[in-house]
């Protein structure tokens, strides 16, 4: 009896740790649906939010790093740092945006998983919007090659359009058009994402606002900007909101524009997209220049430079708006406007060295298009030749030759058309020019001077000499760089380097139309001789101002004279 009473407490205990074990096995069960759901859900509120509620997507993205690493499931980790990842370059903190993306990609950097090429790109993405399109390139060359050649058609997609942002900002414009447009329909047909085909129709807006066609520019900017609408994508709407502003700045509509670009500032402003801001500011700037304000359209253009100058650093890198060299030289038109030499002559040269850095820059990301074009196509090729199916070996290397010649034949149609149209508008004009003597009507007597120099030193045709400089040129006409600059400014309405690019090029034109010799000179001996020291600055500034390239120019013409 007494050994009975003994043995019930130990046995009550044993029955309640049991219970509690099992209760405790089988809440550890259900942790993990929990948590996984958990996972879900945040991922879902963070994208619900992204473009809404900035610090609430921001909170969210913290916690789910915090699930993720606790569940200690590496696809569930990248997934979060892909998040944050999206949520820091949405804030304008790219170089740790790419980190973050780096860290989490990491994770799944040895399994086969959609979310790979996904980080790729958003890393790329970051670069973009860093002023780093030439590594950017890197990782969207990338994912192209990866979709190729395993058939992912929304991620050749994504990584196309891409592309296309850079064959745009390198200044390859009528190239990204069309694959802009090509990327439109596609994403229709496969019924992508609304934020995917409205995207495609900003880069189709935006490269016809580059091209001057506000028309076609506002046709499809509506297009998009409604289908923002329907999704709530306030960022997008914004973005379309500056693209009308352009377009109706570009139609010398001055204060509708100022209408959108108001609008869409304060959103901006919000949401701390520094490249678009820059933008949008740059424009209202132009605006007030065109409405004649220049004190407020001065203030502007600086807000530009202070959102340049405050943007976050990477080294010794600094972000430069793409606006920044049109910029500097409207400060250099309105300070002149206002007679203030001075400052003027500042800011033209300010302009001069920004346009030589992204010369160099847009040559350099050109050359890296073409290789990352070139390396595709043999990797392309190379997988052919291990394909043992004769069959499927004939459809893929079908379907690259019929996809690239499509590609090739529209292009150098369009491409041979407009050639053909700049050429014949440019013979037409050179034909009706008739010499005529200038005369002077000026009644300032040192203006007349320096201009009766001009004309002395235009006739000995200084301006072929490669040292002819502002200063070199104002020795010569017996005045100084400042009074220069204002008379070419007030009298020619051109700075410097536009009146001597345009003294240079109407040179070549000439000599090679009347200079049978001249024309079997390589390009690299006639820019010498007009007086650029790298055949790459005269061919830019011969397009600039004819529309073609030298060397086309030449052959063209050698069968017209022929004829």
């Amino acid at each position: 009896m007494h050994q009975t009473k003994t043995n019930f407490p130990a046995i009550k205990a044993i029955v309640f740790l049991s219970l509690i074990c099992v209760f405790f096995v089988n809440c550890t069960q259900e942790e993990k649906p929990k948590e996984a759901l958990t996972v879900k859900v945040l991922i879902k509120i963070i994208e619900d939010n992204i473009n809404k509620d900035f610090e609430k997507a921001t909170l969210y993205s913290n916690q789910l790093i915090s699930y993720a690493l606790a569940q200690k499931d590496s696809l569930t980790i990248a997934k979060a740092y892909l998040q944050k990842g999206i949520i820091l370059t949405k804030k304008g903190n790219y170089q740790t945006a790419i980190d973050t993306l780096k860290k989490g990609a990491t994770f799944i950097e040895n399994k086969e998983v959609p979310e790979k090429n996904l980080f790729l790109l958003r890393i790329g993405n970051a670069y973009v919007l860093d002023e780093k399109d030439e590594v950017a390139l890197t990782y969207y060359s990338r994912v192209y090659e990866d979709a190729l050649l395993n058939n992912k058609k929304k991620d050749l997609l994504k990584a196309t359009i891409n592309i296309a942002k850079i064959k745009r900002n390198a200044g390859n414009h009528e190239e990204a058009l069309e694959s802009y447009k090509l990327l439109y329909k596609q994403a229709v047909r496969l019924n992508e994402k609304k934020t995917v085909i409205a995207r495609s129709l900003m880069g189709i807006c935006g490269s016809y606002l580059t091209l001057q066609q506000p028309d076609s520019a506002l046709y499809y900017g509506q297009k998009g900007y409604k289908i923002s609408g329907e999704i709530d994508d306030k960022v997008g709407m914004s973005y379309f909101d500056v693209d009308f502003g352009i377009a109706y700045y570009l139609k010398d509509n001055y204060k509708k524009s100022l209408s959108y670009l108001n609008k869409a500032k304060n959103y901006i402003e919000s949401i701390e997209n520094q490249k678009r801001l820059a933008e949008t500011l740059f424009y209202m700037g132009a605006c007030q220049y065109r409405l004649k304000n220049y004190e407020t359209a001065i203030a502007y253009f600086k807000d530009v430079i202070l959102v340049a100058n405050q943007s976050e650093k990477v080294g010794n890198t600094e972000f430069k708006p793409l606006q920044l060299i049109n910029t500097y030289d409207f400060l250099s038109k309105s300070y002149i406007a206002l007679g203030d030499a001075e400052e003027s002559r500042f800011y033209e040269t300010a302009r001069n060295d920004m346009e030589q850095i992204t010369d160099k820059e847009n040559n350099r990301i050109n050359t890296k298009l073409l290789k990352n074009e070139l390396r595709i196509r043999d990797t392309v090729i190379a997988n052919i030749h291990k394909t043992t199916n004769r069959y499927k070996l004939f459809l893929i290397f079908a379907g690259v030759v019929c996809v690239a010649s499509i590609f090739l034949v529209m292009y150098y149609r369009r491409k041979a058309k407009t050639n053909r149209e700049n050429f014949e508008k440019l013979i037409t004009q050179q034909e009706k020019e008739l010499p005529t003597p200038k005369k002077i009507t000026i009644t300032d007597e040192k203006v007349a001077l320096v201009l009766k120099y001009l004309d002395k030193v235009e006739a000995q045709t200084y301006y072929t000499d490669v040292n002819c400089s502002l200063a070199n040129l104002a020795k010569k006409v017996k005045t100084n760089p400042t009074y220069l600059t204002k008379i070419l400014k007030e009298e020619k309405g051109k700075t410097f380097y536009q009146y001597l690019n345009e003294l240079r090029i109407k040179y070549a034109l000439s000599r090679l139309k009347t200079d049978s010799q001249f024309r079997k000179y390589a390009i690299k001996h006639i820019a010498l001789e007009v007086g650029y020291k790298s055949p790459e600055s005269f061919a830019k500034h011969f397009k600039k101002a004819t529309g073609i390239n030298p060397s086309y120019y030449i052959k063209e013409l050698e069968k017209h004279l022929q004829t």
